[in-house]
């Protein structure tokens, strides 16, 4: 309503008392932002017909989703892992069912705190085929950690899609498969 009132040029009031009088239902603060963010419509494309090899591949990217994903948080998609193998797997599943854009996908990746975060950005974004302004590398500060109990260099990666419409849709897909058994 803000947006309105300024380009009318009127006051917030006055678009709230138009929005009462004419029965003009308000979106939430929640799609307001979406919309906002989201100008040209949902950044992403579900596949609906798929062939077999993309069927195995929307199973694995949900299996892969179950397993290793954050699924309490609201607003993104989420998976972690060391393995390069499973987020190449969930960043096709990503790109090819969910049809998300290359530059909506970001990873974080959290290393031990004496070790390279330049290296480590380095060494995602060449096995991922990322670019280097879409990784964010950052220390893991734990106090309690050791360098001799770290798996891995080059840290934890997590794959990360900002949009709660892609996020319910997948965990709607992946209650449906379950309930399946």
């Amino acid at each position: 309503m803000w947006d309105i009132a300024k380009q009318s040029k009127v006051t917030h009031a006055k678009v709230y008392y138009w929005f009462k009088k004419y029965g003009i239902k308000r979106r939430s603060q929640s799609d307001s932002s979406y919309v906002k963010q989201n100008p040209n419509g949902d950044p992403f494309r579900i596949k609906k017909k798929l062939d077999n090899k993309e069927r195995e591949l929307l199973i694995s990217g949900l299996m892969l989703y179950c397993a290793e994903g954050h699924r309490t948080n609201r607003h993104s998609t989420q998976l972690a892992n060391l393995d390069y193998r499973i987020l190449k797997v969930f960043i096709k599943f990503l790109r090819k069912i969910c049809g998300i854009r290359k530059d909506k996908i970001g990873l974080y990746v959290q290393v031990y705190r004496k070790f390279n975060r330049n290296i480590a950005r380095d060494y995602w974004s060449k096995i991922l085929r990322m670019p280097k302004t879409q990784i964010f590398v950052y220390p893991h500060t734990d106090k309690r950690s050791k360098i001799d109990g770290q798996k891995s260099k080059f840290g934890i990666a997590r794959l990360q899609v900002h949009n709660y419409k892609l996020k319910n849709w997948i965990d709607e897909e992946l209650t449906n498969y379950l309930n399946k058994f």
